[in-house]
């Protein structure tokens, strides 16, 4: 099954315009964007002018939110009454919030006060609201099932704001960036605004330093400062078969461990989410007979095997390498046999069926408790399979 994909390349940083913009880039007709604008009820506040720009010779989109009223900043419960009171759906109004939220409280920390007290620009100038609004709105109208970004670039330098100079990126960045891969650059100044940050650390599924998957739409978004380099937001939209996976291979030579661990070893591994766990017969250095353990794991798991195999075996050290790996689409379906429902496993190729069959657990519980060898149990199972499998194909 192939899911939609949304892929951030932060050339030099991103900020709340920049985002909506890169997203409109992506070719949503601008009426039904700004339709569904609407529906925050704030249209006597701003005027939104969208427009194709060239930067460097490449072509994106620009966005301008026009205030009518100068310095009209709200706190972050006004924000959400607006979120609230709008006609807008569930999806984007929590997204939104959250958005919000996690400016307002950055903004509190660095100037060391409450987040219902912030009444800073980033919070709930209408310019603010329109652009993490308005990219809320457009990620639903792209209907995106992940987000993929690179690190995000903090800039360099100084930069001057309503409390003097300060050092790029600005504080709230940073402090909304925690936790979050960042890498320096040499653009002077602060190509990542409190806004963007706080979009991107988000909606983000996964920060990532390479990424394969079938681009079909690319777009940018121009940004309104003057940087010694080309001040654009890259995204591309594209299709992620989710039968094709990067996964990573930990391993481990051991040869002075009781045998007897590695039972309780595998449990606990799988117990813990591993995708497999198995052993192979190896000789080491000074002719020693040793086992290699190898587990198989998603990239976010990474961490915590390695800590595993360092704190649960004898190994001092383990190796891992990363992996693509293709699997069949599957589906488990109930089949009535002669023991009953059993549970049966289906692989499907291309949308085709190629495998099927029964559960092992299930065989081994019937085995078990009629006291019949395995082999005749799926033997049986099999022929009441291939009866229905016409049935099974037709679905």
């Amino acid at each position: 099954m192939s899911k939609n994909i949304l892929y951030f390349d932060i050339i030099g940083g991103i900020s709340g315009d920049m985002t909506l913009a890169s997203l409109l880039d992506l070719g949503v007709p601008k009426e039904i964007f700004l339709e569904e604008l609407s529906k925050l009820n704030m249209d006597n506040e701003f005027k939104i002018e969208i427009n194709k720009k060239f930067e460097s010779g490449i072509k994106g989109t620009k966005v301008n939110v026009i205030t009518t009223e100068q310095h009209c900043h709200r706190n972050l419960i006004d924000v959400y009454h607006i979120i609230e009171n709008s006609k807008l759906n569930n999806n984007v109004k929590s997204k939104a919030k959250k958005i919000f939220m996690a400016v307002a409280e950055a903004e509190a920390k660095v100037h060391g006060t409450t987040i219902d007290k912030m009444h800073v620009h980033e919070v709930g100038a209408v310019d603010s609201i329109v652009d993490i609004v308005g990219s809320c709105i457009l990620l639903d109208l792209l209907n995106i099932d992940k987000v993929y970004a690179t690190a995000v670039p903090l800039g360099s330098g100084f930069i001057k704001c309503a409390h003097g100079i300060i050092p790029a990126a600005a504080p709230a960045t940073v402090e909304i960036l925690k936790n979050t891969p960042v890498k320096l650059n040499h653009v002077e100044g602060d190509g990542t605004t409190p806004t963007g940050a706080a979009i991107i650390k988000t909606i983000c599924n996964k920060f990532v330093n390479e990424f394969n998957f079938n681009a079909n739409k690319i777009a940018y978004g121009v940004g309104h400062k003057q940087f010694e380099k080309p001040n654009l937001l890259r995204v591309a939209l594209g299709m992620e078969d989710e039968n094709n996976e990067v996964v990573y291979e930990i391993t481990a030579n051991i040869d002075d461990m009781s045998s007897e661990i590695y039972s309780y070893l595998f449990e606990k591994v799988m117990n813990e989410g591993a995708l497999d766990v198995f052993t192979e017969s190896i000789f080491m250095k000074k002719n020693r007979p040793a086992y290699k353990i190898s587990i198989l794991t998603k990239e976010e798991d990474l961490n915590k095997f390695i800590e595993l195999l360092l704190t649960e075996t004898s190994t001092f050290g383990v190796r891992y390498k990363q992996y693509n790996r293709a699997k069949l689409d599957r589906k488990f379906i109930d089949l009535n046999t002669n023991y009953g429902i059993v549970k049966i496993k289906l692989g499907y190729y291309n949308r085709k069926l190629i495998k099927a069959k029964p559960e092992y657990e299930q065989c081994k519980l019937i085995s078990t408790k009629l006291n019949i060898p395995i082999t005749e149990v799926y033997n049986k199972i099999n022929m009441s399979l291939e009866k229905e499998i016409s049935k099974i194909l037709l679905t």
